[in-house]
């Protein structure tokens, strides 16, 4: 595997410009995990067809033996707030499986309207059903693109399951459910997402310490907004009175049938009054915690 690595890291450092170059006495004498990692940094940063296979042989082979021991939805590594006491709060919106009528066209047209930033957390699924609505939310200022993976699983190296959805069973697995959908975004926007929401909200932590070697950040939430988009219109408005400076909400917005709109519109209102603005993640990076 070392000798693979290093053939790899030759490769790229004389064809691709993008690429750091390392001696070759260094590489002879880092253990197979830091030569995987120097490639996995590489290859995050290239934009070849061939990348995906030797990314996902990198990752493969630095985490197959790592053992996942924790599973939830706010473990180690993953993001749920702003650290600031500004008063600003972040709502994101998550877009998961695409179906037929999965498009809350009401609360993105308040959005617009209102002028109100958001960052959207889009399912590689949502965007292959509703491809032209994703084309203009991405070429909307107001709205960050982020990553809710392409199959909307649970991210696990073990098949670990959350609301009776299974989550990835493997290493390769997770990483085809981050990846695929990072580069599908790319493809349709120009850039990679900075940020990365599992279906269901749930990680484990390996799962965790492979994202952040993707050079993604795993960001939850710290104000349930809607429950899946059961909650009715009290229920969501209630959720706004929690709120703290740096407050991170999620909502969905595949679920026109819901409340979702006319609860984040009267909630939306509510936090203006009280002095509060809304922010983009990327605002505030290097605060989230």
């Amino acid at each position: 595997m070392k000798k693979f690595i290093i053939i790899i890291l030759f490769f790229l450092t004389g064809c691709m410009n993008e690429a750091t170059s390392y001696p070759a006495s260094e590489q002879v004498s880092k253990s197979d995990r830091h030569a995987n990692r120097i490639l996995i940094s590489d290859l995050t940063r290239l934009d070849h067809e061939m990348d995906y296979d030797l990314l996902k042989e990198a990752i493969v082979s630095t985490y197959s033996d790592h053992t996942a021991s924790v599973w939830g939805e706010n473990i180690e590594g993953v993001i749920t707030e702003i650290d600031t006491d500004d008063k600003v709060v972040a709502l994101t919106f998550d877009a998961c499986i695409g179906t037929p009528n999965s498009f809350d066209q009401e609360l993105i047209d308040f959005l617009i309207e209102a002028e109100v930033p958001a960052t959207l957390f889009i399912g590689g699924q949502w965007i292959k059903e509703n491809e032209a609505e994703f084309m203009k939310l991405a070429n909307n200022p107001l709205f960050e693109i982020a990553n809710h993976g392409y199959h909307h699983k649970p991210l696990s190296v073990t098949g670990a399951s959350a609301y009776n959805i299974t989550g990835t069973e493997s290493v390769e697995e997770a990483f085809n459910e981050v990846y695929q959908n990072q580069l599908l975004i790319k493809e349709l926007t120009g850039e990679f997402p900075k940020y990365f929401r599992s279906g269901t909200a749930f990680y484990d932590d390996v799962a965790v310490e492979m994202i952040e070697e993707l050079g993604l950040k795993a960001v939850n939430y710290n104000v349930l907004g809607d429950a899946g988009g059961t909650f009715n219109q009290t229920q969501i408005v209630n959720t706004f009175q929690t709120v703290n400076p740096g407050s991170i909400f999620l909502f969905h917005m595949n679920k026109p049938n819901s409340e979702i709109a006319s609860g984040v519109i009267e909630g939306i209102s509510q936090l203006k009054e009280a002095g509060y603005s809304f922010v983009q993640l990327q605002e505030y990076d290097e605060f989230l915690k």
